[in-house]
């Protein structure tokens, strides 16, 4: 597995990896209204490279193919972990997730938030992750439950 900082060519890729991982990964915890709302087809590929924009993106290849992706801000907000379903449970959003970790430790960030979807719980509390409140947000038409959660992080600095 290799992971770099995330390139514009890479949007096809990471659009697909989103989409197929709440299409397949995320169904269970949802119904077919929620999910069509949350990960449209067609997606708007403008809205994708728009957010993309204004975010840290790291994603993970294996022999070429994208396998997951992290977006996160400088402080502390980790906005997407998502794995493409044909990688799902070989450790591709750990990896990802400790590497944004290991930059906002780096970088003495205190804490690191997230609104994880009823899909992404489990796994954020595994990782660590506090609920701060439990939310019902409005998604092109359909309301989908999510989770305010945070982790403090242990910033050690050598003296």
């Amino acid at each position: 597995m290799n992971e770099r900082p995330y390139e514009s060519a890479d949007l096809p890729s990471v659009i697909e990896t989103y989409t197929a991982s709440i299409r397949l990964l995320a169904a269970p915890y949802y119904t077919p209204e929620q999910i069509a709302a949350w990960a449209p087809i067609p997606p708007d590929a403008a809205r994708w490279q728009e957010r993309l924009a204004h975010l840290h993106t790291i994603v993970a290849e294996s022999d070429g193919l994208l396998a997951g992706f992290a977006s996160y801000t400088l402080d502390g907000y980790l906005d997407f972990l998502f794995t493409h379903p044909a990688f799902a449970r070989h450790g591709v959003a750990s990896s990802l997730y400790h590497r944004v970790e290991s930059v906002l430790c780096a970088l003495n960030i205190p804490k690191v938030t997230t609104l994880a979807s009823l899909a992404a719980r489990p796994f954020v509390d595994r990782h660590g992750f506090q609920l701060d409140r439990q939310e019902c947000v409005e998604c092109r038409g359909a309301y989908l439950r999510r989770f305010a959660m945070h982790k403090q992080l242990r910033n050690e600095r050598i003296a």
